[in-house]
């Protein structure tokens, strides 16, 4: 069971996902795996592995049982599939769907014994599906056995999975960044759970749960990048797709927000949770096609992916609102005090294949007016992407206005006489830090 745990003004409150498979299949790691595993390696997949190890940027559905289904999903861009019911045979349907697997390995109180763990790490490991190793959901650092088995699976999938890809596991969305520091160590990705319909939070709340994050890896003395093996780090955030009767529910607007707000504030791959949640409600349907349309513009032939996770990240560009309010509302959460808020934009900046890339977003639930300077001075106009507009740009000064909860990608291709930007590796955290 995953259970989420988190603070509204300081009252208690939890959640537990759904009921999945008490026990794991352990006995059946011997003829029966590698038969399994040998059937799903040599069955045509696209796209063979996924950031770090590669460079496709990583999308994923928890809770995605069917091959159909996943065939369905890939051609949004989704490349991850996850399963609360594991099995080598997993690793088939995944194969058929042409898609790759969060392989689970299992444990609640303490690991397996190593032995196990070898031969099923050995067996799982010869499948080209496996995109990460994922861990049991929300072992306790404070619990010595729970903690463990984060330390000795990290230890062994290392030492048994000869592709030696990367190591993952849920962490609850409560956490604070000197909690998440704890599994640093032991995890290549790192998960910031976001949401903000189930909490009661305003769609602010996704700055401060991936800056925590990126605070938690700092802490840890660990960087961002793909060099997992070499210690750095990838985080990622777990987007809402669910529904509890007496908790507001998601909508296609908040959606788009938070998925945005979510790369903007640093994350490196997106997941939803989940797939099969979709059903609670009929809402839910729309709301997981603003999933679809994200995800696509990431992949799409714009490679928004690519300069998310290469591009030359840019602290040079600023923005002055000039209608509409300056903060986002205020809201607490767990260990604060004193109410926080955020100013109402937030951006990223990045250049990649000689084109810079603004993407910003307004986490006000009012529209705003916005000029942003430091833009290069010699175009004269922005591409809206995904709007199918243009505006001017004039000076390096960009006008626009955003909708409540609104998001806008601006591209601006370079030319011969464009004045080149110097600025600095842009520090997502430096307004946190502060």
């Amino acid at each position: 069971m995953k259970r989420i745990l988190a603070f509204k003004k300081w009252k208690h409150w939890s959640k537990i996902k759904f009921l999945r498979c008490a026990d794991k299949l352990l006995a059946a790691v011997g003829i029966v795996v590698a038969s399994v595993v040998f059937t799903a390696t040599n069955t045509e997949v696209v796209g063979q592995d996924i950031y770090p190890k590669s460079k496709q940027f990583p999308l994923g559905l928890y809770s995605i049982h069917e091959a159909q289904d996943m065939q369905r999903v890939r051609q949004f861009g989704w490349k991850i599939a996850q399963t609360y019911h594991f099995t080598p045979s997993f690793l088939e349907t995944v194969a058929k769907g042409k898609m790759l697997a969060l392989a689970s390995l299992p444990g609640k109180s303490e690991p397996i014994p190593e032995v196990q763990a070898a031969k099923k790490i050995t067996a799982l490991a010869k499948s080209d599906q496996v995109a990460w190793w994922e861990f049991p959901e929300e072992r306790r650092y404070w619990r010595d056995g729970e903690m463990a088995i984060v330390t000795n699976y990290a230890s062994w999938t290392r030492k048994y999975d000869p592709k030696k890809r990367p190591n993952y596991m849920y962490i609850p969305g409560h956490y604070d960044a000197t909690s998440v520091q704890q599994y640093v160590p032991y995890l290549d990705i790192i998960p910031s759970s976001v949401y903000t319909n189930y909490i009661g939070v305003p769609h602010a709340w996704v700055r401060w749960r991936m800056e925590t994050t990126l605070k938690g890896i700092k802490l840890a003395q660990a960087t961002i990048g793909p060099d997992y093996l070499n210690g750095e780090k990838t985080p990622v955030a777990i987007l809402e797709l669910f529904y509890e009767s007496g908790n507001a529910i998601a909508t296609t607007e908040g959606a788009y927000h938070d998925f945005w707000q979510s790369i903007v504030s640093g994350a490196r791959g997106i997941l939803i949770f989940s797939y099969w949640h979709e059903r609670d409600h009929p809402n839910l349907e729309s709301v997981l096609q603003t999933y679809h349309k994200a995800a696509g513009e990431i992949v799409g032939p714009e490679q928004l992916g690519s300069a998310i996770l290469y591009g030359t990240r840019l602290d040079n560009v600023s923005f002055e609102i000039i209608a509409g309010p300056r903060r986002t509302e205020k809201f607490y959460t767990y260990g604060m005090k004193q109410p926080l808020s955020f100013p109402s934009i937030n951006l990223l900046t990045t250049v990649w294949n000689q084109s810079t890339y603004v993407i910003a977003v307004n986490s006000a639930n009012e529209p705003v007016s916005v000029s942003f300077t430091g833009l290069p001075n010699t175009p004269t106009e922005a591409t809206v992407l995904f709007e199918n507009k243009t505006v001017p740009l004039t000076d390096g000064v960009l006008n626009t206005e955003f909708q409540p909860l609104g998001v806008h990608i601006f591209k601006i291709a370079s030319s011969s006489s464009s004045k080149v930007l110097k600025g600095e590796k842009q520090s997502i955290c430096a307004q946190f830090f502060r």
